[in-house]
């Protein structure tokens, strides 16, 4: 075979392989479920939780912490109010918050704080390395900054919508009127074919 039969023999082996793994990605994409990002981490009581725990149930997701002196508390009070906007469709739905500050953060002390919020909202807490992965998992950003009184967590505010089916959808503002904010999440129920 002469240099210029090398090379072209050569082409047409690296557009066969491309062609190869561009129907492995699509073969792949079609027998996985899109999206599905599971976690393992601990409920208020101790007990293991997993994304299957929430089977059935349409999950408004939220990590922060229960010292957080502004933007936690009004994001949980503003799912509470588009729970209440939501009227009888809230029943399918589940606000789960998630805390980046374990070392605090303990399971009494999340039931405590979060019975302050309608005494709907799951609790979740784990080891800072269970935290990690699910942040990362969920592309939620947080990280400890060092203050006079000791220290407190910065982090992303995005509220994250999780279908029936444990498949990620999309994120909410945290400031959304909770009147618009239901009215979008009623909205994707409907479409929904479950």
């Amino acid at each position: 075979m002469t240099k210029f039969g090398s090379w072209q023999a050569l082409v047409v082996a690296l557009i066969f392989a491309a062609a190869g793994m561009v129907t492995y990605i699509g073969t792949r994409d079609l027998h996985e479920k899109p999206d599905r990002r599971d976690f393992l981490l601990q409920g208020t009581e101790g007990q293991a939780v997993t994304l299957d725990a929430f089977k059935g149930k349409w999950v408004l997701m939220f990590f922060g912490f229960t010292s957080c002196p502004d933007i936690c508390p009004n994001t949980l009070l503003n799912i509470a109010n588009t729970l209440e906007a939501l009227g009888p469709d809230a029943k399918d739905v589940q606000p789960v918050f998630i805390t980046v500050d374990p070392e605090r953060d303990t399971g009494p002390v999340l039931k405590d704080y979060l019975a302050n919020f309608g005494g709907h909202v799951v609790g979740l807490t784990g080891t800072a390395k269970q935290i990690a992965q699910t942040a990362a998992r969920y592309q939620t950003f947080y990280s400890k900054r060092t203050t006079e009184d000791g220290y407190t967590m910065d982090h992303s505010t995005a509220v994250e919508l999780i279908s029936p089916e444990g498949v990620y959808l999309r994120a909410f503002r945290p400031d959304d009127d909770p009147d618009d904010f239901a009215k979008e999440l009623r909205a994707v129920m409907r479409k929904s074919p479950t």
